[in-house]
């Protein structure tokens, strides 16, 4: 009885702040309680990656209609003014001759400061 003394405690649960006795490592005061905290934190991952995904797109579909124009650059604040954000890429190396080369999907150009340019369309690879 006195080992299981020992290793009771209180706690508050993290979902709702109702006290409980239990174990040390105890978190939540029920089942429900549980399945509501971790429910919430994947709905919010899957929302921030819903997110993600739209600025991606977004960006994708400004630098393809940039090829579509058959222009291979733009000032970057025209860009923004359609929506495009530069922190979303999905690739990013240093050019041949020290420029920072970003990718976007299979798009790839330059960017500086002010201006995005030489946007081409990366061959895929045909393994």
């Amino acid at each position: 009885m006195a080992y299981k003394l020992q290793n009771e405690q209180e706690g508050n649960c993290l979902q709702c702040g109702t006290l409980f006795t239990g174990r040390k490592d105890k978190h939540f005061c029920s089942l429900s309680c549980k399945n509501a905290f971790h429910n919430a934190i994947q709905q919010e991952k899957r929302h921030r990656r819903s997110e993600i995904i739209a600025a991606l797109s977004g960006n994708y579909e400004i630098l393809e209609a940039l090829l579509r124009e058959k222009r291979t650059s733009a000032p970057l604040a025209d860009l923004a003014n359609l929506g495009f954000d530069p922190a979303y890429v999905t690739g990013h190396r240093k050019g041949r001759f020290g420029h920072d080369d970003y990718a976007c999907f299979d798009i790839w150009y330059y960017q500086t400061d002010t201006r995005v340019f030489n946007v081409r369309r990366k061959a895929s690879d045909p393994r």
